[in-house]
């Protein structure tokens, strides 16, 4: 099967004119559409003072409420996609620093025009000398503007599903991130794929639910497009009226944050090579433990054996590996991390007969 067909719904010279289309579907109220919720705990702590610095006009007309935003971004150039009225925009580019950098991705200009509107005077809110802040109209699909291997960070607040090339949208994150860098977003997915009839309807997907991504259809694109590992770091029930589930019968939805790292050291599978990793506790916002998805944390202080998927955080140019060391090497392969049961579980073919009662003739190749 064609994963990325079944969820396209335009090319390239229609992305533009796509968004538009469901900004125009979109219902007045903006948090009419918010699948992120700060119950919780989206927005992370050392953010949250933080949105006292951001005007209200872009509070109120930004559509989400959570926030995706890793931790360790001090100094890191990020790439807010489909940034709206620029809430998170203006978050991220707090947490950089005045040494960091965030670019926001916009493809309406209507909710472009408000991020703008307030860019020196949230710069001045910040007590920037300069902005940090770069705004741009364009797609996702398409960030030609932005250099190859230029951003540490990618983030997107439940904007992905409204994505018409989805396999477009993560070759480009993939081409912007740096080696090491993280794609860490939002969005909402589903247990079985929406129907096309369903989700070809603008205003379904307008409402962030039409375009979400059967989660297993989601691994397989983003695997496929060189994230072999994507992790899911919390996840949560998404909020849905009585109108939009009788729109989608039968189908759960779940609202998910993702941690996708562009690494080469990573594959499709955990692998075993002997490696521990240790979190030293030093972030705020996790002094006992590193969430590492929604399965793993990482006790402060405390040695932990992982597979290869796991111990890149530490290794290369991650930026966690200012908080988290990695013991041993990959030069012997153990194999599975869980072990391998194909192999373990193989019976001794000794005396085993056939239903002639005639011996066993194996071959290897």
């Amino acid at each position: 099967m064609d994963y990325e067909a079944y969820y396209r719904k335009s090319d390239r010279d229609g992305f533009a004119a796509y968004y538009q289309s469901i900004a125009e579907a979109s219902p007045a109220d903006p948090q009419a559409t918010a699948r992120t919720r700060d119950a919780e705990g989206t927005i992370p702590g050392e953010a949250r003072d933080k949105l006292f610095n951001v005007a209200a006009e872009i509070k109120n007309t930004f559509h989400e409420l959570g926030a995706p935003l890793p931790p360790l971004l001090e100094g890191c150039t990020v790439v807010d996609l489909c940034c709206g009225s620029g809430r998170d925009t203006y978050l991220a580019a707090q947490l950089v620093g005045p040494n960091g950098k965030v670019i926001g991705v916009e493809p309406n200009a209507e909710r472009l025009a408000v991020a703008e509107k307030y860019l020196d005077k949230e710069i001045k809110q910040f007590g920037y000398d300069a902005s940090n802040v770069e705004l741009r109209q364009g797609v996702p699909e398409d960030l030609s503007f932005i250099p190859s291997a230029s951003a540490d960070v990618v983030i997107s607040n439940c904007t992905f599903n409204l994505s018409p090339d989805k396999g477009a949208y993560l070759r480009e994150v993939k081409r912007i991130l740096k080696p090491e860098g993280e794609f860490y977003f939002t969005d909402v997915f589903t247990d079985r794929r929406i129907p096309q009839a369903v989700s070809d309807d603008v205003k379904a997907v307008a409402t962030r639910l039409g375009g979400a991504l059967f989660v297993e259809d989601f691994r397989r694109i983003a695997q496929q497009n060189g994230f072999y590992d994507p992790r899911y770091v919390m996840t949560w029930k998404t909020p849905l009226t009585d109108e939009e589930q009788a729109l989608f019968p039968g189908i759960a939805f779940a609202t998910i944050t993702s941690r996708l790292i562009n690494s080469e050291l990573t594959c499709d599978h955990c692998e075993d090579y002997g490696e521990e990793v240790v979190y030293d506790g030093s972030l705020p916002d996790y002094p006992d433990f590193f969430l590492f998805d929604k399965d793993i944390k990482f006790p402060a202080n405390q040695s932990c054996h992982v597979c290869d998927n796991v111990s890149v955080l530490g290794l290369g140019g991650s930026r966690y590996a200012k908080v988290i060391t990695v013991s041993g090497n990959r030069d012997v392969h153990y194999g599975d991390i869980h072990g391998d049961h194909v192999i373990k579980t193989a019976p001794d073919f000794s005396g085993v007969v056939d239903e002639d009662d005639q011996p066993i003739q194996v071959s290897c190749c």
